[in-house]
């Protein structure tokens, strides 16, 4: 069965737009979540499509959904705490487990069919094993012991138990067809008129990932994404969409549809950064320098699995050299925008986002 309605949390994020934007060109109905001064700027980003509804959800933990998912099918859930999150440790736990019964009990309520979750590589442990029944050995207890430098932990523990949630609700409801994606690091181009969402520099967390990216156009940066693995946006969004009408996933217990999605190549920056120079030559006195920069080896990622389930094929992963090319071109276009708004310093804070 093709389902044609879709709820998108997280939607005037980086993945959540992509996502969004594929289901509209492919003509299904989509409600795009947002919140704040978010609602319109999602709105204007995609202006152009009938299709399109931006539904205003301040607290998804605490947020009566009945209404917004009457008709609805399929809810995709991008939506998270990022790990710049300083807040109080009961919000985040909330948010993680309240917040996702509650949600996934309003959807099967409503009638939603297919729920696809977006989850995080950081729930595993860094050296394996990443089979689907594989969990990282952090809890809240240990986010409750850390300091502010150590933040991170926290983001780790709310990723992992918001995960652990949605599969033992997908055990105990299989009238539901549950899929949790747990992408590596996430580069690539952000989707026409992003601008309108990071609408000046410092709104430029709203890059998500990305943000490393647009370092790089920084002579002095120093600033490099710290962990292993990666794949291109445009890749996860391509899984998202697959997994909801992918019907050899149906063959797999609710506990066992749970993926992680790296592309098959390391993550190189030396060579990224060279290689700008090269093709986009008229930036590369912005450029940091290359030799500064790391080099961390693929995600270890079963292909033939994501293949099968996924229906990410193993010669369709977009390269690291495109991928980050591509972020730039639409990075370009941002601070084009930004210059257009009479913004006259579009130079980034001088801070790590996720210190």
């Amino acid at each position: 069965m093709v389902y044609t309605s879709y709820f998108v949390t997280g939607a005037s994020g980086f993945l959540g737009s992509q996502i969004v934007k594929k289901l509209l060109d492919a003509g299904y109905t989509v409600k795009g979540v947002a919140r704040g001064g978010k609602v319109s700027q999602l709105a204007k980003v995609f202006e152009s499509y009938d299709k399109f509804t931006v539904v205003d959800v301040p607290d998804l933990a605490s947020a009566d959904l009945s209404t917004v998912l009457k008709d609805v099918e399929v809810l995709i859930h991008v939506a998270a705490i990022l790990p710049s999150f300083r807040g109080p440790m009961e919000v985040v736990e909330k948010f993680a487990t309240e917040g996702t019964e509650k949600m996934m009990d309003a959807a099967r309520l409503a009638g939603v069919k297919s729920i696809i979750v977006t989850g995080s590589q950081v729930t595993y442990n860094i050296e394996g094993p990443f089979g689907p029944r594989d969990w990282r050995a952090i809890n809240f207890e240990d986010a409750r012991k850390t300091t502010e430098a150590q933040h991170f932990v926290v983001y780790i523990a709310q990723k992992i138990i918001c995960e652990q949630t949605v599969m033992n609700w997908a055990e105990k409801h299989r009238d539901v067809r549950v899929v949790i994606i747990d992408p590596t690091y996430i580069w690539g181009p952000f989707v026409p008129n992003y601008k309108y969402i990071v609408n000046s520099p410092k709104q430029y967390p709203a890059e998500s990932t990305n943000y490393f990216v647009h370092f790089l156009l920084r002579p002095e940066n120093e600033v490099f994404a710290c962990y292993h693995g990666w794949v291109d946006v445009r890749n996860i969004a391509d899984a998202h969409v697959n997994a909801v009408h992918n019907t050899s996933i149906d063959e797999l217990e609710p506990r066992d549809r749970r993926f992680v999605l790296g592309a098959p190549e390391e993550h190189n920056w030396q060579k990224a950064i060279e290689h700008v120079k090269q093709v986009r030559p008229e930036i590369a006195a912005r450029l940091c320098d290359s030799k500064k920069a790391p080099v961390w080896p693929m995600q270890v990622t079963d292909l033939d699995r994501n293949e099968k389930y996924l229906g990410v094929k193993k010669d369709s992963y977009h390269s690291f050299n495109d991928a980050i090319v591509d972020a730039v071109d639409t990075i370009l276009d941002i601070e084009k925008y930004w210059k257009e708004e009479g913004i006259e310093d579009i130079s980034l804070p001088n801070e790590h986002l996720f210190n």
